[in-house]
């Protein structure tokens, strides 16, 4: 596989997946920011401030603030100082985001079904063994 190849593969399984993740925002109102933002509080336990989620998903902080508070507003999420910590907003998802939740992680099961179709489990644990070792090699790029 050329690097042409690769990008031209994860530009299309990212166009892919933009048609799933339009699913959620449609059937809940949601723009792009607020579905990612829903999706990686639901998805990644720990990660709650509005830095970690714009360092992780390279969202920009002035996109990331703007989601949170619109999804503040909605009800969709709460926000909390913590004791010692006035900088820090830690963000939780409220009950009221559980139906966005399900539906989106039906949508991702979903992608992740078309992805895989015409796959043998020994194909997809070969995949999950690949895809690891090349997220190793890049952890480690700078050691």
């Amino acid at each position: 596989m050329t690097m042409n190849e690769f990008w031209d593969f994860v530009r299309a399984a990212e166009r892919e997946y933009a048609a799933y993740r339009k699913r959620l925002m449609t059937q809940f109102a949601l723009s792009a920011a607020e579905t990612d933002i829903v999706m990686f509080l639901a998805n990644n336990p720990g990660y709650d401030t509005a830095a970690q989620i714009a360092r992780a998903r390279k969202i920009p902080k002035s996109q990331v603030s703007l989601a949170v508070n619109a999804l503040l507003e909605k009800g969709l999420l709460r926000g909390l100082y913590r004791a010692g910590d006035k900088k820090s907003l830690h963000l939780s998802l409220t009950a009221v985001a559980g139906p966005v939740v399900r539906y989106g992680r039906a949508q991702q099961a979903a992608f992740g079904e078309e992805l895989f179709s015409n796959f043998t489990e020994e194909e997809k644990a070969e995949f999950a063994r690949l895809h690891q070792k090349i997220a190793k090699n890049i952890a480690h790029k700078g050691e």
